[in-house]
């Protein structure tokens, strides 16, 4: 039982805490007025002649980066969850397990989204929620093509 448990968690377990801390970093402890109480000082301490407009700029870059990157690699888990319980060797592609992958990613972007509309500082955009699929679609094409490499190899 313990052994069965082991391999569960191994695979869907960080696909699960990820979703997690998507959920954490859409809290109003992470909207854009409090990260730019740590962004603005920290780009005045290496720049101390730095604007007020560069600053919002590199800030806004950073944040809409974070939605990329946070969905690539919840893509990432959940792929290697589908694909490790099925047994499929690695750099072999699965088209069902990426399709789902991607579609869970998605669902989790617009539930996420609509989140951010019950706090107080956050409100929920479509921008956010292509930038998001886009992050898991990008992971999704990078996994594709490394199968096609390896394949090759």
């Amino acid at each position: 039982m313990s052994s069965q448990f082991s391999h569960w968690s191994r695979f869907w377990l960080p696909p699960l805490i990820w979703m997690l801390v998507i959920s954490f970093f859409s809290t109003d402890h992470f909207s854009g007025q409090q990260t730019s109480r740590f962004i603005g000082p920290l780009l005045r301490f290496f720049m101390p002649e730095v604007a007020e407009a560069t600053i919002s700029t590199i800030q806004f870059f950073i944040r809409k980066t974070g939605h990329l990157t946070e969905y690539a690699l919840l893509f990432v888990f959940w792929y290697r969850a589908f694909h490790r319980h099925a047994e499929a060797p690695l750099k072999e592609w699965k088209r069902t397990h990426g399709i789902y992958s991607l579609a869970i990613c998605i669902a989790y972007a617009v539930t996420d989204e609509w989140h951010q509309t019950w706090t107080s500082h956050r409100v929920g955009s479509p921008l956010d929620v292509t930038l998001d699929s886009a992050g898991a679609a990008a992971a999704m094409l990078w996994i594709r093509w490394r199968s096609i490499i390896r394949k090759d190899e």
